[in-house]
């Protein structure tokens, strides 16, 4: 089996250096190590250019060059996030969170909990979203977050953390039916995390598409039917990453109903706009795009 980016990271090297020396020691490591694969890898880089050149088609050739070189970087920095909320220890956690992270709009999940039928957080492959469940977690929310792991270790180092916080991780082997242990959730009034993006569990048909980025892409209605069914607030739920090292959690309300899932992807396509860098499925990108 090909060995990807994500498998390629998560070495048992790279995990116990992520265990032991300093994190901007591991950043500058994560960095190099993502070079690394790509000098090796050219197939998969040409990919990820063409892919990034194809969705920002009309931009300017400067914007294009730029943002290019700034999501590989943005790629990497995806990884070093990955490895640091699963391996550094979580009073470490803690603190960077209570440091480093601010949530706008924290009201709109606080309102939402009050009603008691739970909601839907809708988030992306986009800025620091592996920070995300740490960050709502320390804030005391009771959390179930829709994940699938690489790796059998990356999955333990996750799930042993949960023991200091009220989040529990769903994934298709311990669920079994996900659409009956998502109902569950929301039905106990917890917050359910899910991508709207995850192209791979995405029921392509030709007659569902939507417009995006001037490109006609095919979307999955599972969300429509979540949704609808718990009658739960929906919210949008992007975490950025700042200039300055700081993280700045942008929630916005989706509004519900039989539009749920287009007016999630249309809220994606805003954030990917605003910073296109900061989005790192670009490998997948083709697999969004309908045939016509």
């Amino acid at each position: 089996m090909k060995l990807n980016l994500s498998k390629f990271c998560q070495s048992r090297v790279n995990v116990m250096m992520f265990k032991r020396f300093n994190p901007h020691l591991c950043f500058s490591y994560m960095q190099l190590l993502g070079k690394i694969y790509y000098t090796f890898n050219r197939k998969e880089r040409d990919l990820i250019k063409t892919n990034i050149r194809d969705l920002l088609e009309g931009k300017d050739e400067a914007f294009i060059k730029n943002t290019t070189k700034e999501a590989f970087k943005g790629i990497f920095t995806h990884y070093f996030e990955k490895m640091f909320s699963a391996y550094r220890n979580y009073p470490e956690i803690k603190n960077f969170i209570n440091d480093k992270f601010t949530i706008e709009n924290e009201h709109l999940i606080i309102d939402a909990l009050k009603q008691g039928k739970g909601v839907i957080l809708v988030t992306a492959h986009w800025g620091a979203v592996e920070f995300i469940p740490w960050l709502l977690s320390v804030k005391g929310y009771p959390l179930s977050v829709i994940l699938e792991c690489q790796t059998d270790v990356l999955m333990n180092a996750l799930t042993d953390k949960t023991r200091f916080v009220d989040t529990e991780l769903l994934t298709e082997e311990n669920c079994g039916n996900m659409l009956f242990t998502a109902f569950d959730c929301l039905a106990r009034n917890r917050i359910l995390m899910t991508e709207c993006d995850e192209v791979d569990k995405w029921r392509r048909r030709k007659n569902r598409t939507i417009n995006l980025f001037g490109k006609t892409l095919y979307f999955d209605n599972t969300l429509n039917v979540l949704a609808k069914r718990a009658d739960c607030p929906v919210i949008g739920t992007f975490l950025r990453r700042n200039s300055d090292g700081t993280y700045t959690l942008n929630l916005e309300q989706i509004e519900s109903g039989q539009e749920t899932a287009k007016n999630a992807l249309e809220m994606w396509q805003k954030y990917v706009s605003a910073n296109p860098e900061q989005w790192y499925q670009w490998k997948k990108w083709k697999m969004m795009k309908a045939a016509v």
